[in-house]
Formats: structure tokens, sequence, C-alpha cells
């Protein structure tokens, strides 16, 4: 999660690619991260590795797309709305992104 964290792209390949843990034990995943922070590139390298889950959820029930939404990262969230996300899933206060007043101005602004 590290390389992910700090923005190694080649090197979180890398480690992605020869099997190391892109999940930690809170259920916040490197996903969640590279969404959170807005990198495309690693979204998208970490999406096409499948080893990831674009619906995983942390431990307060976030998904990646959440987290995207959250930070206006519009290249993000188009990324994994392409990969399957899911804005109908509720986080642990049961509120699903989809029926967010802040989603739906936002992705009616952003045209996704």
């Amino acid at each position: 999660l590290e390389a992910i964290i700090n923005n190694h792209i080649e090197v979180a390949h890398y480690l992605v690619q020869n099997g190391a843990c892109v999940y930690h034990e809170d259920g916040y995943t490197g996903l969640h991260h590279a969404a959170k922070l807005g990198n495309k590139e690693i979204v998208n390298m970490l999406l096409e590795t499948g080893q990831v889950d674009v619906n995983a959820q942390d431990s307060g029930g976030w998904t990646p797309i959440i987290w995207a939404a959250e930070h206006k990262h519009v290249d993000v969230i188009r990324s994994l709305l392409n990969r399957g996300a899911d804005v109908t899933i509720n986080d642990k206060v049961s509120f699903p992104l989809a029926n967010s007043e802040v989603c739906n101005v936002q992705f009616s602004f952003w045209e996704i």
C-alpha cells in the first residue's frame, strides 16, 4: 500500500504483479487510496490486475467510488463506473452514494 500512497506507479505495479497484498486489515484497499488521491493511473492498473474488488468496502462501508466522489475526482469516478462500481451500495450508516444530493448534482454537472 505504501507504493500506492506515495504514487510510485512502477513500484506498485511490480509489487501487485508479484503477489503483494493490496488489502489492509480494516478493508481499506490500495484502490481506496488511489481513488481518494485521484490517481487514475493506479486505479486503472489495480483494476486491470483483477486482484481488487471495485466495490470493496472499508470499515466505514465506503467504496472506492465514494472516496473518489468525496474528493471530486471525476476521471477516477468514470474509470470506476466503467469497471462496474455500484453507487447503490450502502455505507455503515445505510446511505448509498446514489441517494446523495451531492452525488446527483455532481454526476449531472460532470456528465458522467
